[in-house]
């Protein structure tokens, strides 16, 4: 039926938003350090922890802010959760 379609739609696209959202709010919290922030996000369902953040020329993931940042905890804890892959986009984050 085409009101469904159009609802599921609507739908898919707000789950879009919400992942960008709040991957977005996953690489900002693992570049300030804020481990209990990303911790908590990385519980959310609609998370993306290898999202990445184009600003400009650069591109930012959770994993690579974490370790430029000297954030260790959060390093550790993006690893922990076993969506992170260290190796991605040619090793950028090691």
């Amino acid at each position: 039926d085409e009101e469904e379609e159009k609802e599921d739609q609507s739908e898919t696209r707000k789950n879009q938003e919400t992942r960008k959202s709040v991957s977005r709010r996953l690489v900002d919290a693992s570049r300030k350090g804020d481990v209990e922030e990303v911790k908590t996000l990385l519980k959310h369902p609609l998370v993306d922890p290898s999202f990445v953040v184009r600003d400009g020329w650069v591109e930012k993931t959770a994993l690579r802010e974490a370790v430029i940042m000297g954030r260790k905890e959060v390093g550790r804890a993006l690893l922990e959760d076993g969506r992170v892959d260290p190796a991605a986009d040619d090793n950028a984050a090691l």
